[in-house]
């Protein structure tokens, strides 16, 4: 659980996800759910995106629903 007391998770490029750890735990937060996308988003078709974005989707609220325990 995240501070505040709510489910939370952050999603990231992978490019991007060690900054992200870094940040958090700067921030006092030692453990940050983290759903890993591939890098760059960007330059994807919305349909490629739309694609990945309903693959990893499932993943996200697990990871959401875990804190929640």
């Amino acid at each position: 659980m995240l501070r505040g007391g709510k489910p939370a998770a952050v999603v990231v490029t992978d490019v991007f996800a060690n900054l992200a750890v870094t940040a958090a735990r700067a921030r006092g937060v030692s453990s940050l759910p983290t759903l890993v996308l591939p890098h760059p988003l960007e330059t994807r078709s919305p349909a490629e995106i739309e694609r990945i974005a309903v693959e990893r989707f499932e993943d996200l609220i697990a990871l959401i629903a875990e804190q929640a325990r």
